[in-house]
């Protein structure tokens, strides 16, 4: 709440975030480190994105925060487990060498033998604007009936790309179905290598006759059985024969590799697995072949200087394909640097840093395709290699934003930021990441947003909703007594809406959702500006470090989840929808008692990276998603249904602020959302001022515990908003 502003304490060390430009050079990170590419951002970054702008509005600007609470519960069990990264999909394994296999047709065949239709694959042909794609084999999408065109989905030099297509540009994949072939399979992965060998000739002779694609498939399969027989000199030939038929076709190069690798034609090896990684770089197969062809050609280069040297001009000729746009031959390139560097790098920090720079540019290759989960394990990979280099940690940051875990990548940013020579780079990145995680895209969003309907089911009678705002509960032992108190078993089928201001702390807003779930069988939070605070001296600086306000919040919203709390929107009963409005204060409103002081900087504890001036616009895009979800839901049912909203601070500026001061309480973009959303009543919380207000068909009203000066009757209650319909006029309702 903002009772009367109180002076600041003396101001504390700056984070190391704040000191970034000084303080990061007492790192002793690499110096130096450059890994050619420049300075290209992350993938997908927004040019209007606001800039980190942290402390920067508060220049010359007196620092206040309302009055503190007392009661640190700084001896709760320590657990930061809510602080740990969301769960992520497994990097992909290391490349194995190659190991031979049969082709198996993978295409799916169109509605009629070559025709181009929607689900089947075609062959890309005769482009004159994309000349790069033609030859490369695409998923058909859609098809557009007015124009004739086919829009594909293909790999390329620019990643994985959809194009559109005319028919005449594509050529239908039509995969025959052969019994023999199936037993030449069956043959090799049982060990008749002899039958195999047969039953693939008789298929090549009585069934692929005029077949370009099966003919290609049977004699990459035959090469596959001849060098498990070791003979390799017939594997090769099969292999060209493959290749001559589909030239672009990673599999037929990669088997050229493989037979030109056991016949020591080192060198022509290497390039085969070149052409193979060009036309499909995500291969585990086609790496591992790249690196071993790379490390046997290179095994006469024993001076470290000659190797180091020769990985440099590897790494700089995979530098002009990325810039030129050709990102599978980039990837080529920066595999062949790391095989060459890797035998010198066991405890030499200078190679170290090389692999670091290789693996970091290729996780950028990577990036550029699209492939998040091979840019992020090289990502991985360049931190191990260097674990204070800022560049592994952008990198990692790109590929979780690449994935839309705009959460995690916002806060790898934030560490490259304190790292030497990243504070530009990672504070610009982390700004994109930043703005993305309100619009609730991330798997970790999706996952809490599906709560959304889990009790949509239960009849509007199902349960009571109430409403309290300001507990301050580590404001005094007869706060915390008060809570505990709360009955047992008069509540346990009910909702609780909280309002914010529930503490000054991490540790406090924990203690109070625990208390108050044990009371309730729902909760829902929003956070109030004590809530966002990060006080110096408490858990929140010392223990848990939070860097920012949205540091701090984002772990909020996973501890809520670990205690069952809630902070996102939710139809609790058929028909009926709790909406907590998350927001902050914009001085651009002033409301009733307005006294403008542009010296003051309130809630100086909270630490807003887009700045004080910006805060706000960042909640309501959050609010915006589910405005959006609710009304379309309200559209299709034909209903409104019943609806109440809630928000720490003020909505509508018409609201008496009372002893709290104007320019940091009002969020009055909630007015539309409330509306919206077609609530009928609202609570708000923030000015410690119990009053009901009716406008536009909305009753707005605040009920906190606390009083102007912080001080709370015993005897305090809740209010009742909810009892089988919505309460047009809300009104008290006992603890006990």
């Amino acid at each position: 709440a903002a009772a009367p502003a109180a002076a600041a304490p003396p101001p504390q060390e700056p984070e190391p975030q704040q000191q970034a430009g000084a303080g990061a050079a007492k790192s002793d990170a690499p110096v130096g480190a450059d890994d050619g590419l420049g300075d290209p951002g992350v993938a997908g970054q927004e040019a209007d994105v606001p800039a980190m702008q942290l402390d920067a509005d508060r220049a010359g600007k007196k620092e206040v925060n309302a009055e503190v609470g007392n009661m640190s519960f700084d001896d709760e069990p320590a657990d930061q487990s809510f602080m740990d990264a969301p769960p992520e999909p497994e990097a992909p394994p290391a490349p194995e060498p190659p190991v031979s296999a049969p082709e198996e047709a993978k295409e799916v065949p169109p509605s009629a033998p070559g025709v181009v239709s929607v689900g089947g694959q075609a062959d890309i042909t005769g482009l004159k604007s994309r000349a790069d794609l033609n030859g490369r084999r695409a998923d058909v999408m859609l098809h557009d009936k007015d124009s004739g065109r086919f829009e594909v989905r293909v790999n390329g030099p620019r990643g994985e790309e959809r194009i559109r297509c005319k028919p005449e540009n594509l050529i239908a994949v039509v995969t025959k179905q052969s019994a023999k072939k199936t037993k030449a399979d069956t043959a090799f992965k049982s060990g008749n290598l002899d039958l195999a060998i047969r039953c693939y000739r008789d298929v090549l002779n009585e069934e692929a006759q005029g077949d370009v694609e099966l003919s290609a498939t049977i004699h990459s399969n035959l090469a596959a059985t001849f060098a498990k027989k070791g003979d390799h000199q017939a594997a090769l030939n099969e292999a060209q024969a493959a290749v001559k038929l589909r030239p672009n076709w990673g599999k037929g190069h990669s088997r050229m590799g493989l037979s030109l690798l056991s016949l020591g034609k080192i060198s022509e090896a290497q390039a085969s697995y070149i052409r193979a990684v060009e036309m499909e770089p995500t291969v585990d197969g086609y790496l591992a072949g790249l690196r071993q062809a790379t490390e046997r050609l290179h095994q006469g280069l024993r001076s470290a200087p000659d190797r180091a040297a020769e990985a440099e001009k590897t790494k700089a000729k995979g530098n002009e394909a990325l810039k030129a746009g050709n990102m599978p031959l980039a990837v080529a390139f920066y595999t062949m640097a790391l095989a060459i560097m890797e035998p010198l790098a066991n405890g030499n920090q200078s190679m170290q840093q090389n692999l670091a720079i290789y693996a970091s540019n290729r996780s950028a290759a990577f990036a550029k395709l699209q492939q998040w989960e091979w840019a992020l394990a090289d990502g991985e990979a360049a931190k191990k290699a260097s674990p204070k280099w800022f560049k592994a940690y952008l990198r990692v940051g790109a590929a979780y934003l690449g994935r839309n875990n705009a959460e995690h990548a916002y806060k790898t940013f934030l560490f490259a930021s304190d790292l030497q020579g990243g504070y530009a780079e990672a504070m610009r990145d982390a700004a994109t990441a930043l703005w993305q995680i309100p619009r609730l895209e991330s798997p970790l969003a999706r996952k809490r947003i599906n709560r959304f309907s889990e009790d949509a089911s239960k009849p509007p009678n199902a349960c009571r909703i109430f409403a309290i705002s300001d507990v301050h509960i580590d404001h005094g032992g007869t706060v915390l007594s008060w809570a505990e108190g709360i009955s047992s078993t008069e509540f346990k089928q009910d909702i609780l809406l909280v309002a914010g201001d529930l503490g000054d702390t991490f540790n406090a807003v924990k203690r109070g959702l625990m208390i108050f779930k044990k009371k309730f069988r729902r909760v829902f939070y929003v956070p109030g500006n004590h809530d966002m605070w990060i006080r110096p001296n408490t858990s929140d600086s010392d223990q848990f470090k939070f860097k920012d306000s949205i540091v701090k919040l984002l772990a909020m919203m996973d501890m809520c989840e670990k205690v069952g709390a809630e902070m996102m929107p939710a139809e609790v009963m058929k028909n009926v929808f709790v909406v907590p409005l998350l927001s902050w204060w914009s001085s651009g409103h002033m409301g009733p008692g307005y006294v403008n002081d542009e010296t003051i900087a309130y809630d100086a504890f909270c630490k807003w990276p887009m700045g004080d001036q910006v805060a706000h616009k960042w909640f309501v895009n959050w609010n915006d998603v589910f405005v959006s979800k609710i009304q379309q839901l309200q559209k299709s049912r034909g209903v409104k249904g019943q609806a109440v909203s809630f928000s720490h601070f003020l909505p509508v500026g018409d609201l008496p602020c009372g002893g709290a001061p104007s320019m940091a309480s009002y969020a009055v973009e909630l007015e539309r959302q409330v509306q919206d959303v077609g609530a009928t009543v609202h609570i708000w919380g923030h000015t410690h001022c119990n009053l009901s207000f009716s406008l536009g068909g909305v009753n707005y009203q605040q009920h906190s515990l606390m009083g102007a000066e912080y001080g709370h009757s015993p005897q305090a209650k809740f209010l009742k908003v909810y009892d089988q319909t919505m309460i047009a006029q809300p009104r008290s309702h006992n603890v006990y």
